[in-house]
C-alpha cells in the first residue's frame, strides 16, 4: 500500500509498522537509503523520518539529480524505539528488497544517523553486504554508549527500550560487529562524528564514533575512515543548504567513495581530542575455579579500574564468555594489564583517545608469561 505524504510515497509494510518514502518519479539511478537514529517514546512524531535529515533528500535527489533517495523509517509509533536491534535489521532488508524491486537496480548507497549506523553494520552483518556498496555513518556509536539514560539501563529482555542496552560495549551486539568489522561493513565505509564538546558531541565520545579493527591484544590493527566536525548528536544531521560541511562530505563520500571524502578531509586519529575511550573484553569462565571480578591496571598512568568501574550486563560471546568493558581516562595509553584471576593477568593494548575490543577471550592459557609480583602490576 502506498500512502501520500507531502508529495512524497511510502513503499513500506501493509501494517504500516515500518515506512519507506520516495519522492518520485523512481529513476534509473543509484539507491541512497537514509537511516535515522534512536527515537524516545513521545518525543518522536510519526512519519518525519525527513526531520532526521532536514533537507539531505532534496539536495541529494533534486539539486544534485544523481541519486534515488530513500527515507527508511524503521520505526513509526508513539513510544518510539522499542523493540531489539535485530527487528530494525529485519526490516531494513525488506525495505532495500522493496528497493531493488522498484528500481531495477542490485546495490545501494546508505547514510546512517547515530542508532542507524548500527542497524546498517549488522544488515550487512547477516547477509546484506552484497547489497551496500557505500555505508557512511554520522555520530553512530560503533564502539558502544553508556551514558545517559536508557543507555545505563542493562539486561535487554526485561526493560525498553531494549534496543538501548544494545548500544552498551559490553554487549553481544556490538562484539559480534567489533570483533568482526571486516564482515560488517561495507566495502566502502567512512565515518563522521562531533566534536562541539571538546571530546564528544553531547552523546557520543570521538573515541567511539570512529571504528578500527582491532588485534588480539587490542592493538590497533587497521583504521577506517574518520572525520571529525564541530556539530552536536543533535544538528550533525541537521543539513540545510549545499554549503553545510557535512552534506559537503557526504557528497563527496557518495561521489567518489573514500578517495572522494579523502580529497576534502583527511582522515584523523581520535587521539587529537583526548576522549575517554572504553576498553572491552571479554573472559572465560572457569568452573572449577573460584570467579574473581577483573580489574585493570594501565601503565603509564598506574589508573587503576575495579569494581564499580568495571561494567558488565552478563552478556556472553558464542563460546561462553562473559564481556567486561571499562571507560579509561584521556591520558591511558600504552600498556595495560588486565588482571582476570589471582596472580593471572593479560598484558594488552589501550589507545589514546580511541575505543578498542581485545579479540582474544582471556583465561586459561592466555595469561602473561612473567613472575607476578606483588600488588597490582
Amino acid at each position: 500500500m502506498e500512502m501520500k505524504k507531502r508529495g512524497m510515497l511510502n513503499y513500506g509494510s501493509e501494517d504500516l509498522s515500518w515506512k519507506l518514502w520516495h519522492e518520485g518519479p523512481v529513476f534509473d539511478r543509484e539507491n541512497v537509503v537514509l537511516v535515522h537514529g534512536f527515537k524516545l517514546p513521545s518525543f518522536s512524531a510519526r512519519d518525519r523520518c525527513d526531520a532526521a535529515f532536514r533537507g539531505l533528500d532534496d539536495l541529494l535527489q533534486t539539486s544534485e539529480g544523481h541519486y534515488n533517495v530513500w527515507q527508511f523509517e524503521y520505526t513509526n509509533g508513539f513510544w518510539g524505539t522499542v523493540d531489539r536491534i535485530a527487528t530494525y535489521v529485519s526490516r531494513l532488508e525488506e525495505a532495500v528488497n522493496r528497493i531493488v524491486k522498484a528500481t531495477g537496480r542490485s546495490t545501494c548507497s546508505v547514510v546512517a544517523y547515530s542508532m542507524g549506523g548500527i542497524i546498517a553494520r549488522k544488515y550487512v552483518a547477516m547477509g546484506g553486504k552484497s547489497r551496500v556498496d557505500r555505508l557512511l555513518t554520522l555520530a553512530t556509536p560503533h564502539m558502544g554508549i553508556m551514558q545517559p539514560l536508557p543507555f545505563d539501563l542493562q539486561w535487554p529482555g526485561r526493560f525498553v527500550p531494549r534496543a538501548a542496552a544494545e548500544l552498551r560495549p559490553d554487549s553481544r551486539l556490538l562484539w559480534d560487529l567489533n570483533t568482526k568489522v571486516g564482515s560488517s561493513t561495507a566495502p566502502e565505509f567512512a565515518a563522521v562524528g562531533g566534536y562541539s564538546w571538546g571530546h564528544t558531541d553531547g552523546l557520543i565520545e570521538i573515541g567511539s564514533a570512529s571504528l578500527v579493527k582491532s588485534d588480539t591484544d587490542g592493538s590497533v590493527a587497521e583504521r577506517l575512515y574518520f572525520a571529525g566536525v564541530n556539530r552536536s548528536h543533535l544538528n550533525i544531521n541537521d543539513i540545510r543548504d549545499r554549503g553545510d560541511e557535512v552534506f559537503q562530505l557526504i557528497r563527496g563520500f557518495l561521489h567518489g567513495g573514500l578517495a572522494g571524502i579523502s580529497r576534502l578531509r583527511p582522515a584523523e586519529e581520535p587521539g587529537y581530542y583526548d576522549g575517554r575511550p572504553f576498553l572491552t573484553f571479554a573472559l572465560r569462565q572457569e568452573p572449577r575455579r573460584r570467579r574473581v571480578y577483573p580489574f585493570v591496571v594501565v601503565k603509564n598512568t598506574r589508573h587503576r579500574y575495579s569494581g564499580y568501574r568495571v561494567f558488565s550486563q552478563g552478556a556472553r560471546t558464542e563460546d561462553g564468555s562473559y564481556i567486561f568493558t571499562v571507560r579509561l581516562q584521556p591520558d591511558d595509553e600504552g600498556e595495560a594489564k588486565i588482571h582476570y584471576a589471582r596472580g593471572e593477568y593479560t598484558t594488552v593494548q589501550v589507545h589514546r583517545g580511541q575505543s578498542t575490543i581485545v579479540t582474544e577471550r582471556l583465561g586459561a592459557g592466555s595469561a602473561t608469561p612473567e613472575p607476578m609480583l606483588s600488588g597490582v602490576a
